[in-house]
């Protein structure tokens, strides 16, 4: 006995062989048959998933038109800058909803935070005697700090992922460099005296909800406290630069 079950399950058909053959040496010319479970293909043939003739998938393994790697840059620009909005206004602005900051989490992104970390360190470096020095401090205590905030979060048996974590936290920089700005901008010490820890007290605000949502409530404070102590530096380092 074959062990393909004979001719009627196996190779046995040459129709069945001819196809086979086909598929193997590519040949366009050799029409395949279509069969049970077999996706028909635009010349009536049988085409692999993933193959020229099938069609591309899309999210969900759905069948789309649409292929990412086709479009102009500037369409895939246009897309990154629109979700790196909607991000910083549901983390940063949740003043009317604060139940869809969550939606922040699962549309989660690294451009946002790279662009508001930059330009903290840009801003403070511009108003510093030495700018080089200034930027590399800035650059380093917010990725360091960032990185050690997200692993404590992880360690205190929270339940946000690694990068989403660094995600909200890089987001909710955006009011330190507004406060940046205004103080390399400015020489009255009374507006950097109360402009400064109202941003501070924005971004912490801004990032309490996800850290205390993330670990149990007897940890919140463990995961807090070293938050808030980030964002005063940060502050700190924009009063006196």
């Amino acid at each position: 006995m074959s062990f393909l079950g004979g001719n009627a399950a196996g190779f046995g058909a040459s129709g069945r062989r001819d196809d086979v053959e086909r598929l193997f040496t590519a040949d366009p010319s050799v029409p395949v048959s279509t069969g049970a479970g077999a996706a028909a293909a635009p010349g009536g043939g049988y085409a692999p998933p993933g193959s020229a003739l099938s069609p591309p998938l899309g999210y969900g393994g759905e069948a789309s038109s649409m292929n990412t790697l086709d479009e102009p840059v500037w369409e895939t620009v246009k897309r990154d800058l629109r979700r790196i909005y909607k991000n910083l206004v549901m983390v940063v602005f949740p003043f009317k909803d604060r139940s869809q900051q969550s939606a922040a989490l699962r549309n989660w992104d690294l451009w946002g935070p790279m662009i508001f970390v930059l330009g903290l360190a840009i801003t403070l470096s511009l108003g510093a005697a030495t700018a080089s020095k200034t930027f590399s401090l800035v650059f380093a205590l917010v990725s360091v700090g960032a990185i050690i905030l997200t692993v404590n979060v992880v360690l205190l048996g929270g339940t946000i992922g690694f990068f989403q974590s660094l995600c909200l936290l890089g987001y909710c920089l955006f009011p330190l460099d507004v406060a940046a700005i205004v103080c390399v901008t400015t020489d009255i010490l009374l507006v950097r005296w109360i402009l400064v820890p109202i941003m501070v007290v924005w971004s912490s605000w801004a990032s309490i909800p996800f850290i205390s949502g993330a670990v149990p409530a007897n940890r919140r404070a463990l995961a807090i406290y070293p938050m808030v102590l980030l964002y005063t530096a940060l502050g700190w380092l924009a009063l006196i630069t």
